[in-house]
């Protein structure tokens, strides 16, 4: 997991590839880390106080 906030910060290139490539679910770990700091920055749910942007959130994460 903190190699995917890493790579979702500094980008996929700053992880070495070669222990990337390996793992089975790197695309899974990578979007789940890029959702988590657009949640914080971003915060595409919406909030208490302004509604949510992103049409597609909330059937992705059905429970956030």
């Amino acid at each position: 997991m903190t190699g995917a906030l890493l790579g979702a910060v500094h980008g996929a290139e700053a992880l070495p590839a070669d222990l990337v490539s390996r793992h089975e679910l790197a695309w899974v770990l990578d979007t789940l880390a890029r959702d988590l700091l657009a949640q914080i920055e971003d915060s595409p749910s919406g909030s208490e106080y302004t509604p949510a942007w992103d049409p597609h959130w909330w059937d992705r994460y059905p429970g956030w």
